[in-house]
């Protein structure tokens, strides 16, 4: 069993940025890739959850994966138990595409911080909560599932009813590299770093 599984979340239905933001490209590199290789550099494997019309547009070395049938389209806790159900492991270190300013060096200072004695470990920047960015212990695959099955679709609220730990942006990267895009007018001067930060909840 591998220890640590990276899950890359790329099955957003992306409304307000129009197209399907995990090829949307920065800098000539598409934003899943950024995500895949942040999360290889610390997980023992990386699975893509998406949707089924977008597997194919993925390369074929990638291990690409949907939504279980049972919760197909549910949005990202959805994703997030598919993968813990498909792909064993000890732990799971999720990312979502759209944050491509996350890097190795983000994912290595938030892992060496994260303990495995709660179930999930979590980023806050200052007032901001960062759901998605996080590594979930194996051990709350039931309780997800009962969540799922119960309708309840909400990470925040998930988060709440478990042990969740949250980490503070400043120990893990700088606040820039925290930022999600939502629309293809956040990519533009994104190169730059600049200040637009979009963190709906979630």
């Amino acid at each position: 069993m591998n220890r640590t599984v990276g899950i890359l979340l790329a099955g957003g239905l992306s409304r307000r940025f129009g197209s399907p933001k995990a090829f949307a490209e920065l800098e000539g590199k598409a934003f899943y890739e950024y995500a895949y290789e942040a999360l290889a550099a610390v997980c023992d494997h990386v699975v893509v959850i998406t949707r089924p019309e977008l597997i194919s547009r993925f390369p074929g070395t990638l291990d690409v994966i949907s939504d279980s049938r049972k919760f197909a389209g549910l949005g990202p806790l959805a994703g997030i138990f598919t993968a813990m159900s498909e792909r064993p492991a000890r732990q799971y270190l999720v990312l979502p595409c759209d944050m491509p300013f996350i890097g190795a060096s983000e994912t290595a200072a938030f892992m060496q911080l994260a303990s495995e004695d709660n179930d999930i470990t979590a980023v806050r920047a200052g007032d901001h909560d960062i759901p998605l960015f996080s590594l979930w212990n194996v051990r709350i695959l039931d309780p997800l599932e009962k969540e799922l099955e119960d309708g309840q679709l909400r990470v925040m609220v998930f988060m709440a009813k478990v042990q969740t730990d949250w980490l503070d942006s400043s120990a893990v990267g700088g606040l820039d590299a925290f930022r999600n895009i939502n629309k293809p007018d956040q990519l533009k001067g994104a190169d730059e770093h600049g200040s637009e930060t979009n963190t709906r909840p979630i």
